[in-house]
């Protein structure tokens, strides 16, 4: 249920020696290094929220492993590319009472920290290696609202049996359309000399549709379409190395699963498209005129499992990279939970 992931952009300094030694001309997008914001975590259920009202506390564990960047051609651009990230999340969730234009409402804050080992190149008179350890930017849905069209009523409306340890209640059949608004704060650690921070140093506003459809019975007890696509449009960076003004340019991401239900357990296949749509703005931004902009696909396996009884669901994920053009090539896996505190 977390909305956010590590921002792994390699920071300005990196582009301004890349593009000054003139060693690769895909280094004129910043973008390319940075981890969709948000992305990678929305994929089950993405456009439902949990059946009661109330604050809910989310988070868990990401980690990425990435040894090759690719230019524009889908070719490994150096021999010594290696990056590891590991990040704790955690944050909250908070489902308003009531209905909103016929449907609920909910938002969410959640934080990062963790440790980023960076390496693009050693051979290269410039230094583009880095390790940081601290905190990264943080990501709010401010509003999600989401109605639902079901077959019935759901689990926890009234006059529906309650779950205990022995029963799990089916989930419901139908489909749901969830409208968003989210922003990514900020306030991780940036230092315009480094090329693997934290922090991305500007703000990006999110906004987003989702939509989930569960079927009656195919296979086994359910199964589910659902994804989450937001347009992310980046603000402008101030502190770039060299005293210029720059600008990434906006970009799509979206995150989907097709799952089979079977009691409390929920699998399938997931994956996370992010794709460039404008040019970078501000020196040493050159227009992408040969196509030079971020394109990736991810797919794995993810599993979820309730535990209605504790109001509390856990999944894993594992993402590999497919297709990736001036982006980073890698493996990513994602331990995620929800649960009701009040």
């Amino acid at each position: 249920m977390a909305k956010r992931t590590a921002n792994t952009g390699w920071g300005s300094a990196a582009l301004s020696g890349l593009c000054l030694l003139g060693t690769i001309s895909a280094a004129q997008a910043a973008e390319f290094y940075q981890t969709t914001t948000p992305g990678a975590t929305t994929d089950i259920r993405a456009a439902e929220l949990p059946p009661e009202a109330g604050f809910y506390a989310i988070g868990g564990l990401w980690g990425n492993w990435r040894d090759r960047l690719n230019d524009g051609d889908g070719n490994a651009m150096f021999p010594d590319t290696d990056e590891t990230l590991l990040q704790g999340q955690l944050g909250g969730l908070y489902v308003y009472p009531g209905e909103y234009l016929g449907g609920r409402m909910a938002s969410s804050l959640i934080f990062a920290y963790g440790k980023h080992d960076m390496t693009i190149t050693e051979t290269t008179p410039a230094d583009l290696s880095s390790e940081t350890t601290g905190s990264f930017d943080a990501y709010s849905d401010l509003f999600f609202w989401s109605k639902s069209w079901y077959e019935g009523p759901p689990p926890g409306a009234p006059g529906q049996p309650k779950p205990t340890a022995d029963f799990v209640p089916p989930m419901p059949v139908g489909f749901t359309l969830g409208l968003g608004l989210g922003v990514t704060i900020p306030i991780g650690v940036f230092d315009n000399q480094e090329v693997g921070n934290p922090g991305f140093n500007n703000w990006v506003l999110s906004p987003n549709v989702a939509f989930t459809y569960r079927t009656r019975p195919i296979l086994l007890d359910a199964t589910e379409f659902s994804g989450r696509v937001y347009y992310n449009h980046n603000f402008e960076r101030e502190d770039s190395t060299g005293g210029f003004d720059y600008r990434d340019g906006d970009y799509l991401s979206a995150d989907f699963a097709v799952t089979e239900r079977y009691n409390r357990f929920q699998f399938g296949l997931a994956g996370n498209v992010r794709w460039q749509i404008e040019d970078d703005e501000g020196s040493p931004a050159i227009p992408a005129s040969d196509g030079q902009r971020h394109k990736s696909i991810r797919l794995g396996p993810i599993l979820a499992i309730d535990f209605p009884e504790q109001r509390t669901t856990v999944s894993l994920k594992y993402l590999t990279d497919v297709y990736t053009r001036n982006a980073f090539d890698g493996d990513y896996l994602q331990l995620s939970f929800i649960r009701k505190i009040w």
